[in-house]
């Protein structure tokens, strides 16, 4: 990666989409979460929520509305070359079954450092902040990608 912290504060991205009842049955079906409250109204209403809520993670499906490369196309780094170093979310409310969700993706911090046999790390940070139809907060996700150094004429640069 050849950018920098000149790209803090970039937006990478805006996505929209709706939290929808079969998609969340198939989501907590995929985590293997046998929960009722994901499939099923009344035992979500019975559990305090207003609708079925969607799983914790959920919002990792906006991936699949994201036009183009995503998020990843502006950055400059090798795809190739690249892992997942980790994921959180700040909950302001559970999102819930008829909610639209639009998230905005930002570079937070750039940060490298040395590989541990040669060469440069890169760490990207990115927030994005998702809203409901109201424009209200519903859940602040962040994600650290890693750029790994990368090999030349056999060996790490």
């Amino acid at each position: 990666m050849e950018h920098g912290n000149e790209l803090v504060g970039t937006v990478l991205g805006t996505v929209t989409f709706p939290i929808e009842a079969g998609k969340v049955r198939e989501f907590a079906k995929s985590i293997q979460d046998p929960n009722p409250v994901f499939r099923d109204s009344a035992a979500a209403v019975q559990a305090g929520f207003s609708a079925i809520p969607a799983p914790p993670t959920y919002s990792v499906v906006a991936a699949h509305f994201q036009e183009g490369e995503g998020a990843f196309s502006s950055l400059g780094l090798d795809l190739a070359r690249v892992l997942h170093g980790e994921q959180s979310w700040t909950f302001h409310r559970t999102p819930v079954v008829g909610d639209v969700l639009t998230g905005e993706t930002k570079v937070v911090s750039v940060e490298q450092k040395p590989g541990g046999r040669g060469g440069v790390m890169t760490f990207v940070k990115m927030g994005t902040e998702y809203v409901d139809q109201n424009g209200q907060p519903v859940v602040t996700e962040e994600s650290t990608v890693i750029e790994t150094a990368a090999v030349v004429g056999g060996g790490e640069k």
